[in-house]
């Protein structure tokens, strides 16, 4: 495995784990008293988990990206050539301020989480969860909706940015 993809599998790691134990527990503290939630309609669980990913994506990029345009370039090969996946999809995004950035991670994943529970819910005939299950799939979904948005956000970091290159490379002339 290469120093990048260590380093990223890593961070992702850490994000993902972390997440998912926040996740997990708040969602069992904050659903104390009920049996049953529902799927959909009111107090459903399906807005819950969309609101959650479109917020955590936000708020992960916008610490995540700063911390890793310090960090990323020492732990990484900087002239390593990137994923196509990454050019493909997020390239573009590497001259928008950190919020344009975090904005636009919120709604690509808010769209895929959307389509997931779309087909997921319906496939596995789920029209309730006992309050441990919803905690453990909040916690367990967050948790991977956490650890795949670093990867890009880990590369968005890693490209110079609006110019500044010599200080994101650590480049003093």
């Amino acid at each position: 495995m290469s120093k990048n993809n260590n380093y990223i599998l890593k961070t992702a790691l850490h994000s993902g784990v972390s997440n998912s134990i926040i996740n997990g527990i708040c969602a069992w503290l904050l659903s104390g008293g009920k049996v049953h939630l529902p799927i959909y309609g009111g107090g459903g669980v399906f807005y819950d988990f969309l609101a959650t990913t479109a917020i955590l994506i936000f708020i992960l990029t916008l610490i995540v990206l700063p911390m890793q345009r310090k960090k990323a370039p020492a732990n990484m090969q900087v002239d390593a050539p990137l994923p196509r996946f990454y050019t493909l999809f997020f390239s573009y995004m590497t001259s928008f301020r950190n919020t344009a950035i975090a904005g636009l991670l919120a709604v690509y994943g808010f769209v895929l989480m959307t389509a997931f529970l779309l087909l997921a819910f319906p496939l596995f005939e789920l029209y309730e969860l006992s309050r441990f299950n919803y905690s453990v799939s909040k916690g367990v979904l967050m948790g991977l909706v956490s650890a795949l948005v670093t990867w890009p956000i880990v590369y968005i970091a890693l490209k110079p940015a609006n110019g500044l290159s010599n200080i994101i490379l650590g480049d003093k002339s």
